[in-house]
């Protein structure tokens, strides 16, 4: 064997742990939307960069459907990253969740209401 292959072998190795120990995305849109009998009900949450400098440059377009859809606030979400997001919403409360193998799990801590996004596309691109 040429140091080559090994040279080649341990880069690829390299690369491969580099992938399964990277920290999980956190921008992007998470959506549990369902249009069952034409009423639309869950929630939609996309996480974006919004271009402000320091800590706090990442906030949430949150959407709520009850059998139609409602106003989206637009949040604040400071030093959040995939393992730790925290934000404060008019209308549910505090949040506190992560990013888990594609889906945004948290809880809504004043309502104690639990949710479960899979991230993909929005409804509304669909």
């Amino acid at each position: 064997m040429t140091k080559y292959y090994y040279m080649s072998l341990f880069a690829a190795l390299l690369f491969m742990s580099m992938k399964i120990y990277a920290e999980p995305v956190l921008y992007g849109i998470y959506s549990n939307f369902n249009a069952e009998e034409e009423e639309l009900s869950g929630m939609e949450m996309f996480f974006l960069n919004d271009g402000r400098a320091g800590k706090c440059d990442q906030s949430i377009l949150f959407q709520v459907a009850e059998g139609w859809p409602q106003y989206p606030e637009l949040l604040d979400c400071c030093a959040c990253s995939a393992g730790n997001i925290q934000f404060q919403s008019k209308n549910w409360g505090k949040f506190i969740g992560h990013v888990d193998n594609g889906h945004l799990i948290g809880e809504f801590t004043d309502s104690k209401h639990t949710v479960k996004l899979k991230r993909g596309k929005s409804y509304w691109q669909k």
